[in-house]
C-alpha cells in the first residue's frame, strides 16, 4: 500500500549546483538543500533528519521482467507472492548500477490477467509481471553523501518520473471514483 504523508512544512530554493537531475556542484547542492530544509523546519517547528530524495537523473534504464509458479490448485497466498516476484528473471544490468524501482505492474492467475492482488484466489499457475528501474552508482553515492554533509539520512530514494506518475494515475483514480486495492 502506499503511505500516507501530511505536510507540515515546505519551502523551495533555487536549485543551485544540480545539472541535467544530478550533483554538479557538491558545495552548491548543500547549500541549496540546506535552505530548504531549514525554511521547512522553522515553518513546522520540527527537526528534519531523515529525507525522501526523487531524482530526475542518473540515466535510468527500464526493465520488464516476468516470472510464474505452478500452484497445483492451492490458494495464493504472500509467500506464493513472494516466490513469483522471485522467479523473475532479472538482466545483467551492469556493476555500475543500482535498482531503483522493482515493482509488479500485473498478476495472472491462470489465464486470468490483470489481477492487482490474487491473494486469496485458487489456481493452477501464478504469473507475475514486473518493472525494474536501474540509475547509475555514482549519481545515488554524491547524492548520499551530499545529505550526510547536511545531517541529513536517506529515508528512501525514488525516480521523479515515477512517483509524478504513480500520484497522476492515483489523482486520476480518484476523479473517476475507482479505488486502489
Amino acid at each position: 500500500g502506499q503511505s500516507q504523508f501530511r505536510v507540515i512544512g515546505a519551502a523551495t530554493t533555487r536549485s543551485r549546483g544540480v545539472r541535467f537531475g544530478e550533483v554538479d556542484a557538491m558545495q552548491e547542492t548543500e547549500r541549496a538543500i540546506r535552505t530548504a530544509v531549514q525554511a521547512a523546519q522553522k515553518m513546522a517547528n520540527v527537526r528534519v533528519d531523515h529525507v525522501i530524495a526523487c531524482l530526475s537523473g542518473a540515466r535510468p534504464r527500464s526493465y520488464g521482467l516476468d516470472g510464474s509458479l505452478d500452484m497445483a490448485g492451492g490458494v495464493v497466498t504472500e509467500q506464493d507472492i513472494s516466490q513469483v516476484m522471485a522467479s523473475c528473471e532479472v538482466p545483467d544490468y551492469g556493476a555500475d548500477r543500482e535498482v531503483l524501482h522493482a515493482q509488479p505492474v500485473n498478476f495472472a492467475l491462470d489465464h486470468r490477467s490483470g489481477l492487482r492482488d490474487p491473494r486469496g484466489q485458487i489456481g493452477n499457475r501464478l504469473a507475475c509481471d514486473m518493472h525494474m528501474l536501474t540509475v547509475d552508482t555514482a549519481v545515488i553515492q554524491n547524492l548520499i553523501y551530499c545529505l550526510k554533509r547536511c545531517d541529513l539520512e536517506l529515508g528512501g530514494l525514488a525516480s521523479s518520473a515515477y512517483v509524478s506518475l504513480s500520484r497522476y494515475a492515483s489523482y486520476l483514480e480518484t476523479e473517476a471514483g475507482l479505488a486502489r486495492a
